[in-house]
């Protein structure tokens, strides 16, 4: 259902984020939390529901669950950030006594992330987001063993002016885009071995052009699994069945989504989670995502579930304003901003 947009108010995005880095800090601020009714009653649902991985643990005593299980391990970080998204989103709706989705216009998730939005706006069940999230990881994770290799994600930083002849050259040196953040960030993904060479084959290039003030910084995020990678094609088909299961037919949004798939709006809940299925394989367009937002021309607000996606959105706008003339203005505040005020 879209909204009408006037010249009275912003445009108000809410963002979920992905998987990567795993913010610790993000349960320890849940933690003091924990005795709230609506958020004990949402962790007895998640061990209910995926009863072998006790994803309460992981908020009503982040230091112990950390030291048994592996967070950045696929199959427990996707549902975890089912999990704490849609426990910090309950958590602002009984602080703020108010249901945030009533003022919000578009919402805005990373890869797992899209599957945290629906969650919130009911069109998935949280039990059933749950599940996915986990079985999405575990179909990943199976496959990626089954190949006997090892994989990587770097995350590449690097000047906003040089973005296009950055990806280029990656394109030249057939390297695997899995997520175009904004003008300065692009992540990719491969084999261990042959994507540092192909890394450091860039960075050779870059020197031996002699091009003014371009740098690449390479940061390894510390995952097996290359998300949004073609090698992950083969599991599509059955996470396709996974939704079929779960998501209603031909259902409208409550509040419409911008697809990581191509950064196009989307209105129905089954043309989103097509998208979701198709990207496990392909580029997240987080790019996209925002200049389809800024091609609005409005003001905006952003109200992110985590300080990396946050962060990401900041220097999009910075960029956008210097190298686009973009006149868009915005802010950004991640819920723990909203909850300390």
């Amino acid at each position: 259902m879209s909204k009408i947009f006037t010249r009275f108010r912003s445009t108000k995005v809410l963002v979920f984020p992905g998987q990567g880095r795993f913010d610790v800090n993000s349960l320890s601020s849940l933690t003091k939390h924990q005795k709230v009714p609506v958020v004990q009653s949402l962790l007895a649902q998640a061990d209910e529901t995926l009863p072998s991985l006790r994803l309460s643990e992981f908020i009503t005593d982040p230091a112990i669950a950390l030291a048994k299980k592996d967070i950045q391990l696929t199959s427990i970080q996707q549902p975890l950030l089912i999990l704490t998204s849609y426990v910090t989103y309950h958590l602002l709706r009984a602080v703020k006594n108010d249901n945030i989705l009533n003022d919000t216009d578009f919402l805005l998730g990373h890869s797992v992330g899209e599957i945290s939005a629906l969650v919130a706006q009911d069109s998935i069940s949280f039990a059933a987001g749950l599940e996915l999230a986990y079985q999405r990881g575990v179909l990943m994770e199976r496959l990626v063993e089954e190949t006997g290799k090892s994989f990587s994600m770097q995350a590449l930083l690097f000047q906003p002016t040089h973005y296009k002849y950055i990806t280029q050259i990656l394109g030249e040196l057939d390297v695997q885009v899995s997520n175009y953040n904004n003008y300065q960030q692009l992540v990719v993904s491969g084999e261990k071995l042959g994507l540092g060479q192909k890394i450091d084959q860039l960075k050779a290039r870059i020197a031996k052009a002699g091009v003014w003030k371009t740098r690449v910084h390479s940061v390894d995020l510390g995952v097996k699994i290359p998300f949004h990678n073609p090698l992950l094609r083969p599991i599509e088909k059955e996470l396709g069945h996974l939704f079929e299961k779960t998501v209603p037919v031909k259902r409208s949004l409550g509040v419409p989504m911008l697809s990581n798939l191509n950064g196009e709006m989307v209105a129905e809940v089954n043309t989103q989670v097509k998208n979701i299925v198709q990207v496990t394989s392909r580029p997240v367009q987080f790019l996209k995502c925002l200049e389809t937002l800024a091609s609005l021309d409005d003001e905006f607000e952003f109200l992110s579930f985590g300080d990396t996606t946050s962060k990401i959105i900041q220097k999009y706008f910075q960029d956008a304003q210097k190298l686009k003339n973009l006149q868009a203005k915005y802010s950004t505040k991640t819920v723990d901003d909203l909850l300390n005020e």
